[in-house]
This record gives structure tokens, sequence and C-alpha cells, in this order.
């Protein structure tokens, strides 16, 4: 099947890449168009690309309109994305009020959602905008710093005793008697909440003029970045910042992530608002503004010379990135209970660049699956089979830059391609790894799987067996109905 030619928004893919669709005329064989619909360059389409049927497949659109829009979100998507708000906000709180669904594993679902706020950042900067940033975990560290202030302190239901002078304990442990004053503000929690977002968003602009306005792009904008993560760690690791140095902030109100009712109402927060800002970024990479981002990707020198200031458009995104992050650490730091400098090395921020690879780049879906696949695969084989984590990790790597370079959120396009189409081997290959893959981690995440398959044959869990037996016979599938024997059989 062809892809269709004049999409544009989140759901729009480069054939056969995954990623947004590139930006100049539209139609192949145009001249290149500004914003305004005038042409001003003297050269064509270069796209080169072209469907099974013959036809010439644009890569660049400028422009944008609701019928193409319709397309690229199929009807499929939407049952699909109505039937996960179903589950997020219906099935899951209502399995964790009869009982069936552990408080335990609700809070590691919560907190894995803030992770795939994080991730639905480091896609609009780096999915769309194209610039790979190394420090997305300071900013997430930042919110939750932010947080885990105020909740360290009386206002905030922080253990606090009287032989330790009611502030937090750790200010006893280095010698410190009285509450310093920058502390005071955070007793507050509108002022906790606008401290958390607005410091990111200046520490985020200063640092995004001074590179951009510097021309620093590429890996040498990677390489500032990944100095800053590491600059922060260094930082918040010493005593004299008064924040705890390497053990970090905690001894937070203990209830909020062992009560049950408290588990369920921050996931249910967490959730709600990684809804809002799901709906924000695909509202943004949908409107002029996501085209813009996906120019300064693609055809930045063009872009200037249409009298756009590219550098802005970048700070935009880095600016958004960076709250996006510091919002997520804000919802993480409560239901987990903890936050140590740990968490803004630079491993973490490399380690959150792979979630939104392996999910799908430039696509906000995979951003967030990617975020919970990788997360909870983490999670479980570690727990089931440590020694295999790191070979798991490096297949990761290997995975997506060799088989899959549209990440996970290919195979949902396979799907949905052989769905409307004749080959419906070709469907049934795709849809036997999504369903075992959703169903390997859901199962996971809510604590529901079998005991009979969680025993252990040849040294693993069964329930590993199952899925690599599934996945495996997807790939036959796909590979038999390609090379037509499929076809000769049914005939």
């Amino acid at each position: 099947m062809g892809h269709p030619t004049h999409v544009t928004g989140e759901g729009a893919t480069q054939h056969g890449t995954g990623f947004p669709k590139r930006i100049t005329s539209c139609p192949c064989g145009e001249l290149p168009r500004s914003p305004d619909g005038d042409s001003i360059l003297g050269e064509t389409c270069r796209s080169g690309d072209r469907d099974k049927a013959g036809s010439r497949v644009c890569r660049y659109d400028m422009r944008h309109n609701a019928t193409t829009t319709e397309k690229s979100v199929p009807k499929f998507s939407r049952m699909a994305e109505l039937a996960l708000l179903a589950f997020l906000f219906g099935i899951v709180p209502l399995l964790n009020v009869l009982g069936v669904v552990d408080s335990t594993h609700l809070n590691k679902l919560g907190r894995y959602l803030c992770f795939a706020i994080v991730a639905l950042g480091i896609d609009l900067l780096w999915g769309y905008t194209g610039l790979l940033c190394l420090c997305h975990a300071f900013f997430f560290c930042l919110g939750g710093y932010a947080m885990a202030m105020h909740l360290s302190l009386p206002g905030g239901g922080g253990d606090v005793r009287p032989e330790y002078h009611n502030i937090p304990q750790f200010f006893f442990f280095n010698n410190v008697e009285t509450l310093p004053h920058w502390w005071a503000p955070f007793n507050s929690l509108p002022f906790t909440l606008g401290a958390a977002i607005a410091i990111p968003a200046i520490l985020a602009t200063v640092l995004g003029f001074t590179l951009f306005r510097s021309k620093v792009k590429g890996v040498y904008f990677s390489i500032v970045t990944q100095a800053v993560a590491w600059g922060a760690f260094l930082l918040f690791c010493r005593n004299e910042m008064l924040l705890g140095g390497t053990n970090g902030l905690t001894n937070f109100n203990p209830v909020l992530n062992r009560s049950p009712g408290s588990i369920l109402f921050l996931y249910v927060l967490t959730a709600a608002v990684l809804t809002a800002l799901f709906v924000a970024a695909r509202q943004m990479t949908g409107s002029r503004l996501g085209r813009l981002l996906v120019a300064v990707r693609d055809k930045e020198m063009l872009l200037n010379s249409l009298g756009y200031r590219s550098e802005f458009i970048k700070l935009f995104a880095f600016v958004t990135a960076a709250v996006f992050a510091a919002v997520g650490g804000m919802l993480y730091v409560p239901q987990n209970g903890i936050i140590t400098p740990n968490v803004m090395r630079v491993e973490d921020s490399i380690w959150m660049i792979i979630w939104v690879a392996l999910g799908g780049r430039g696509r906000l879906w995979g951003a967030v699956f990617g975020a919970l696949i990788v997360n909870y695969g983490y999670s479980v084989l570690t727990s089931d089979i440590p020694r295999a984590w790191p070979f798991v990790q490096g297949g990761m790597f290997l995975a997506v830059v060799m088989l899959f370079p549209s990440g996970l959120m290919g195979l949902w396009d396979e799907l949905e391609t052989h769905l409307e189409s004749t080959t419906r081997f070709q469907a049934l290959a795709a849809g036997l790894a999504v369903a075992g893959i959703a169903l390997f981690f859901v199962t996971e995440a809510l604590g529901l799987v079998p005991g009979a398959i969680q025993a252990a044959w040849m040294g693993v869990p069964i329930k590993y067996h199952l899925l690599l037996f599934v996945l495996g016979a997807a790939g036959i599938l796909a590979l038999l109905e390609r090379t037509g024997t499929m076809r000769r059989v049914t005939q």
C-alpha cells in the first residue's frame, strides 16, 4: 500500500523511516513554497519515493488541511486510543479498588507514566526538531527536587522532629540548626509548583539562547548538554548545596506512597497530566508551529532564507522539553519517596533517549510506549534474569539501528497498513507481534501473570518462552508473505 501523499501532523511519517514528513513543495514537481504559499525557489521536490503503484510520494508538504489530517489518524488508531484511555482511567483504577491489582503495581505504573511525560518532551525536541539533548535527566531532577523540598518541610507533611529542630533531618547531620532562608518559600505548595516549572524553564532559556545564538548544533550541542548534566550531578552531590548531598531528599509523608488511596490519586493525576500534555503535543505537531519544528530539523537554511529565526524555534522546543521533564519529575517524587543526584547522571539522560528511539522517534505514541516498555523490561528482567539484561539492552540498540528504524511504532504502522489492504497474512503477523508485546507488558504491569507460566523451564521463566514463540511466529508469517509462499498456498 502506498503511504498517504499529503499528510502532516503526529501521524505523518516519512516513507520507510517513521519520522514526520519533511517540508517543501507539494505536490511533487511544483516549486518549493514559503509558508504563505508563494513559490520562492527554482527547484523541484526531490523526495524520490514511489509507492507500489509507481506514483510519486512527496516527503515535503508545507500545507495542511482537515482532510489530510483525518487520513493521518485512521479509524483503527482512534479506536485504539479510546481503548487505551478506558484502560488507564477505567479498568486499572477499578481493578485496584476491587483488590485485583495491588497498590504496589499501581504505584510502579504511576512512576513509569512520569517517565512517559519526559519522553514526550524529548520527542518534541529530538524527533521533531532534530536536537539531541543529553541533559533531560537534569531538568527532570530540578522539578523533582523542588517538589521534594516541599514534601520534606512541615507544610508538605515532611517527617520533621523536635530533636532535629523541626527541619529536615539531613540539616542536623550537616550541623545546620535553622532552615536556610531560600528553603522557607517551599513550605507553600503553589510556590513549589511555580518554582518547579519556572526554574527549569529559566535555566533552559539561558542555556538554549546561549547555544543557539552561537550556532551550536549537531553533535556539539549534544556534547555541551552532556557536560551540563555532568556538572549539575557533581554540584548536587556536594553537601554545601544543602540539598542532601549524595543521599538526596527523603523522609516525606509515608502516606504518599503507602496508602492505597494516595497511590490511586497520584496515579490518576499522573495519567491525567500525561493525557493533557499528549493532547497539547499532538496539537502542536499538527499545527503550523509543528511544521516549523520539522523544518528546523530538515531545511533550516531554507527556513532562515524565508525570514524565520530558527534559533528561537529551537529555543521554544528546548524550553518546552525541559518543562515536560520537570513536570514528570514533580509527579515522580511523591510516588517514589526519594530523589537523589544519581537520577541526573549522563547515563540516565542517554537512557531517556533510548526510550524514544525504541518506541519510534518523531512519533508521540512511540515515545510514550517506548518509556513504558523499556522501564518495565528493565524491571522484569532484572528481577527474573538479572544476567540477561545487559544483552537485552545491547540488543535494543542493534534492533533499532538495523531492524526497526521506525521503532516499535513501525509494527503498528504495518498492522494498520495491511488491515486496509489484501495482505491479510502480513496483518496477522503484525497483529501477533503487537498483541504479544502488549499482553506481556500489561500483565506484568498489573501483576496478573499466571503462576503457571512464572515457573522456570531451562532456567528461564515460561512466559519468556511464550513471548519469543509469538514473536517468532509473527516473523515467520511476515517472511513467508514477503516471499510469496503464503499467497501460493492459499491460491
